[in-house]
């Protein structure tokens, strides 16, 4: 498994995405190493996955491509952007990939509308996360590590494209704290947000993933937040598998993978996410989700799906 070589110079929901895919392939009883001094040489392996359609990847893959392992690609792109400053960038990882693995139907269109690739290469696998955000745990353990009662809670990277700062001026002032969880690479931005923060605003900056804490932070929030330009992060599936209220801005990945389950923002200005964020809190939208996301983003479903494609991929001529 390989992704461009500054990826983990800060961990996002990407490298998290990364990591765990590699858990689950693994928990599956095929081997999947991440690329680096401790990988073996490339001809032990079968395929490579690419991670990212970030610059700085395709001298990797023409590596690869030249010894004649299959390629393939999860780009991680908003292809919801066609103006992209990084098309050309964009288009060579599609040019090198075997195999294009986009999460939900409306990327799968918008990729072949905006780029070169053969449909029959361009394949729908689900986000997959782990079970574990179904699981009870402690209700009170990050409640009590914060001191906290009821919260709003977010979860990712604090970048301007998530627009955390439009969050905290609507919420000033709120009846419930807003809570953070997730680093920074834009250390600026973050500077805004905590300039504009009052007292009730907790940025927690690293959880462990999956872990119990984390978790348990996901089930004892009093409804689940995230308003950015793109399409939300697999947090957001873990929250609505957690059974919580989701607020999100209206989106067509959101549409297409959660229905009308969540309270959608469809403009950002501070009315709107109040009033989103009144009817999540009031109960609107609990429990919905969590049979759904159970049934078609949970391991090891979409994992099983993508493993199966890689095995035709490696049995064709080459």
């Amino acid at each position: 498994m390989t992704t461009y070589h500054q990826a983990f110079l800060s961990h996002g929901g990407g490298e998290t995405e990364l990591r765990q895919l590699a858990d689950f392939i693994n928990d599956l009883g095929v081997r999947a190493d991440l690329y680096g001094p401790g990988s073996r040489k490339l001809s032990f392996y079968d395929g490579v996955i690419h991670f990212s359609a970030h610059g700085g990847g395709e001298a990797l893959l023409r590596d690869v491509k030249a010894h004649g392992t299959p390629i393939v690609l999860i780009p991680n792109f908003n292809f919801f952007e066609p103006n992209h400053s990084a098309r050309d960038v964009v288009q060579t990882h599609l040019d090198l990939a075997d195999l294009v693995i986009l999460r939900t139907q409306i990327e799968r269109t918008l990729c072949l509308e905006h780029f070169r690739l053969a449909p029959e290469r361009a394949v729908v696998v689900s986000a997959s996360i782990s079970d574990a955000f179904a699981k009870p745990v402690e209700d009170d353990l990050f409640k009590s590590a914060y001191a906290l009662d009821r919260f709003v809670l977010s979860v990712g990277q604090i970048e301007e494209g998530k627009e955390q700062l439009r969050v905290i001026e609507a919420l000033r002032g709120y009846e419930l704290p807003l809570v953070f969880i997730g680093g920074h690479r834009d250390k600026a931005y973050y500077d805004r947000c905590r300039a504009a923060a009052d007292a009730s605003v907790r940025f927690v900056p690293y959880v462990q993933p999956s872990s119990p804490i984390l978790r348990s932070a996901f089930q004892s929030c009093s409804a689940y937040i995230e308003l950015g330009i793109d399409y939300p992060g697999f947090s957001a599936l873990e929250a609505g598998l957690s059974g919580r209220p989701l607020v999100l801005r209206d989106h067509p990945w959101s549409r297409e993978l959660l229905g009308d389950a969540p309270n959608y923002v469809d403009r950002p200005d501070p009315a709107a996410i109040v009033e989103a964020v009144d009817a999540a809190v009031a109960g609107r939208g609990e429990g919905a989700l969590v049979d759904a996301i159970r049934a078609r983003h949970v391991q090891p479903g979409p994992t099983e799906q993508l493993l199966t494609m890689m095995m035709d991929l490696t049995q064709k001529p080459r």
